[in-house]
């Protein structure tokens, strides 16, 4: 009778020729449940897409060749309801694993937070990348209620920080102002969002010092033909706009502060509106560098637009917007107005991203790691946008207001557990349901023109800054310490 060997079957297979029976390993019957569980919790909540995809990798040679109990499906479980937790750590992930596996009367695992994290750096990063596609473009295609006829997207940079770790350091630049050792490195980040149904389409990220607008050209291959993108005037240049122009895209952006700014010139189209033409640079900036110049057309012609804002809130006065589009019966310069009103949105898009889901500064501590965090809040995020784009239906006719982000967040995050622990795939959508009833009973009342100074309220504790590195650092007595020394030697 030959051993066998159920932990390592890759030893048997090479030794007997054949793999072991997973049929004598309780390790091998209670994985394979645990995955299953996993699985089918996933395709409640997302669909029967998910479920499939994780099936169609297969792990590499090497990876996963034991019997673990965090298989593919089951680390992306963990993962994901890690970073919907706010605040969430990895013990956390673990014993929400543990008591699932608890409650439904499976071997416990080890509270033992390294088998977790080493799953986590074996999760493929294809599989995270098909799954935030695949999962935004079922987003946009299931928004039946959008009232643009044609989809519009805004693009826009900000930055997060990391934790001050040897290998970040190395991939990644402190800011213009810090000094090595008392700061923390930052990533560039420049996202591409559907207006409409606020999903995070895409994202580029970079570890130097770069401008927003080099970075946009790694975007251009998720826009589509018929698209409108709206953009800020740090995206404003004559190669941006007509390669856009060339592929089919519209775009209405703000002028760029290098341009004059001249209504005289140009066929006019009413008070205030024009169409000019702009004729090709003598050479091209950095940020173009992956376009030919000699593939650029010698002249553009865009529809310039100014408007004033009446608007206390607003800081701006007076506007100056770039589009292509001309046709000024169908669109009005009011129209176009409004629309770039709405690029404000992805201000609150990442807003939502930063604060509301904690990605304001990742927690993993290498550059490999800090991918596929950043993939699996893009993940979360868009999972948060697609439980209020189902909600959005079982609203009460007539009711005002729009879904609120950290609500439907904070009520995902407390019907977690009620979702895992039921007992059946038709008592977990019984509940999922009722959850959804949930978020569409909680509207969030539009403000609009509510003003919102920039100031803090809450006074920051006196502590003085880092400066130098910690092995350098000596602390300043508090001056309460200091008037008392004073007293004394008095």
């Amino acid at each position: 009778m030959r051993p066998s060997t159920p932990f390592f079957p890759g030893v048997s297979r090479i030794l007997f020729g054949r793999a072991p029976s997973r049929h004598s390993s309780p390790l091998s019957q209670s994985r394979s449940k645990v995955d299953a569980l996993c699985l089918r919790q996933l395709g409640v909540l997302l669909g029967d897409w998910l479920p499939g995809l994780i099936a169609s990798f297969k792990p590499k040679e090497g990876d996963n060749s034991r019997e673990r109990i965090y298989t593919l499906s089951v680390t992306f479980w963990a993962f994901l309801s890690q970073v919907l937790d706010p605040g969430g750590s990895c013990l956390r992930a673990v014993c929400r694993l543990k008591s699932l596996m608890c409650s439904h009367r499976q071997e416990l695992p080890e509270e033992d937070t390294a088998a977790y994290c080493r799953a986590r750096a074996r999760l493929p990063i294809k599989l995270l990348v098909r799954a935030s596609r695949e999962l935004a473009r079922r987003l946009c295609a299931g928004s039946s209620g959008s009232k643009d006829p044609r989809r519009i997207v805004v693009m826009d940079g900000t930055g997060i920080t990391l934790p001050d770790t040897p290998a970040n350091r190395e991939a990644y630049a402190y800011g213009p102002s810090q000094k090595p050792g008392c700061g923390f490195p930052l990533m560039k980040l420049v996202g591409l969002f559907d207006l409409s149904t606020g999903a995070w389409l895409a994202t580029v990220k970079r570890g130097r010092r770069i401008h927003d607008s080099t970075m946009a050209w790694r975007l251009l291959k998720h826009l589509r033909a018929g698209d409108i993108l709206v953009a800020d005037r740090g995206f404003c240049s004559y190669a941006f706009i007509a390669v856009l122009k060339q592929r089919g895209i519209d775009v209405v952006m703000r002028m760029h502060h290098s341009r004059q700014c001249d209504l005289r010139k140009g066929r006019r189209l009413g008070k205030s509106d024009s169409v000019q033409r702009w004729s090709k640079p003598q050479r091209i900036g950095k940020s173009a560098a992956t376009v030919h110049f000699k593939d650029l057309p010698p002249q553009l012609e865009v529809r310039v637009t100014r408007f004033d804002v009446s608007i206390k809130a607003h800081r701006t006065r007076q506007i100056w917007l770039v589009s292509t589009l001309l046709d000024a019966g169908q669109w009005s310069s009011s129209a176009i107005a409004s629309l770039y009103l709405r690029r404000w949105q992805v201000e609150l898009f990442f807003a939502d991203i930063k604060t509301t889901m904690g990605m304001d500064m990742l927690r993993t501590r290498s550059p490999h790691m800090v991918a596929r965090e950043l993939l699996m809040h893009m993940i979360a995020y868009n999972v948060v946008r697609l439980m209020m784009a189902r909600a959005q239906p079982l609203r009460e006719l007539g009711s005002s207001g729009v879904l609120s982000f950290k609500g439907s967040r904070d009520r995902l995050d407390q019907w977690q557990w009620c979702l895992w622990s039921a007992s059946s795939a038709r008592q977990s959508r019984m509940r999922l349901t009722e959850m959804l009833q949930s978020i569409a009973d909680d509207p969030l009342l539009e403000r609009p023109h509510r003003r919102e100074p920039r100031c803090k309220k809450r006074r920051p504790k006196n502590y003085q800054l880092m400066s130098k590195p910690r092995h350098e650092m000596s602390e300043t007595p508090h001056r309460a310490q200091r008037q008392i020394r004073k007293k004394d030697a008095a």
